[in-house]
C-alpha cells in the first residue's frame, strides 16, 4: 500500500505518544477534564508531525499563537 510521506510521519508520531504519552496529560485531563486532554494530545501530535517534517496545514480559526477564536481575548 503506497503511503504518503506525511501519514506515515503522522502515525509514527502516534505510536510514540502511545507507548509514552506526555506527563502534561495526565495534569490535564486531572484539572480539565478527559476532553480537554484529548485536544491537548492531538495538537501535540500535530506538533510532533510538523516538527518532522509532516505537510499539516496549520487551523484557520486560529488568530494567532496563543488566541482562543470566539473568546474575546
Amino acid at each position: 500500500m503506497d503511503e504518503s510521506k506525511s501519514k506515515r510521519i503522522i502515525e509514527s508520531a502516534g505510536r510514540e505518544m502511545k507507548d509514552n504519552p506526555p506527563a502534561i496529560l495526565a495534569s490535564t485531563k486531572r484539572k480539565f477534564g478527559s476532553a480537554r486532554a484529548e485536544s491537548q494530545r492531538r495538537a501535540i501530535l500535530l506538533s510532533k508531525s510538523r516538527a518532522r517534517g509532516a505537510k499539516i496545514p496549520k487551523p484557520k480559526s486560529m488568530a494567532g499563537p496563543g488566541k482562543r477564536p470566539g473568546k474575546g481575548y
